[in-house]
């Protein structure tokens, strides 16, 4: 490659980088976060800050160079799962309802000449136990928290400069999305 056409390109592509080796990410002392560093083996690794400097992020007594995070999540706090409860309650109570619904239609249709009658239990016990199942699902829901969490932004792209074998620079650039 051309001098000159080293030249341009380095000088098209450095605009839209910033040196992020000595931005801090943001976050401070003190918060709970989640660090990916596969470079160093280690996999959402969850912890509180404890020393955010120049180049190196603390977690607990974890030193992690911030040229090797991939991923940086800031825990938000706790969330309950009613919907997801209400949802699973449903799904196991109306079957079950059906099944009882059956149960005690063919017991009423055995004992009593009302047939047509007997036959809405079927519906009835689904809706019925349906809506128990959701109540009970919800509850339960509620009282199971989970973590939530949100990705921090790392720069964006990475450019490096390195010199190669024949002696020349070489360019690499990383986009991440």
């Amino acid at each position: 490659m051309r001098p000159i056409t080293c030249l341009v390109a380095v000088l098209a592509v450095v605009p839209l980088t910033r040196v992020t080796a000595q931005d801090p990410p943001p976050v401070t002392v003190g918060t709970r976060v989640r660090v990916t560093a596969p470079d160093l083996d280690i996999d959402k690794y969850d912890g509180t800050v404890a020393a955010v400097r120049g180049d190196t992020l603390t977690v607990g007594t974890v030193q992690v160079p911030l040229a090797s995070v991939t991923r940086l999540d800031v825990h938000k706090g706790r969330k309950g799962n009613v919907g997801k409860g209400a949802i699973i309650g449903t799904l196991v109570g109306v079957p079950t309802g059906l099944a009882l619904g059956v149960f005690y239609q063919q017991a009423c249709s055995n004992t009593s000449d009302i047939g047509e009658t007997c036959l809405a239990l079927i519906p009835i016990g689904a809706v019925a136990v349906g809506l128990a199942g959701a109540l009970v699902g919800g509850t339960i829901g509620s009282l199971i928290k989970t973590d939530r969490w949100e990705e921090v932004p790392l720069d964006q792209l990475r450019v490096s400069f390195g010199p190669q074998r024949d002696g020349r620079l070489g360019v690499g650039a990383s986009v991440r999305f």
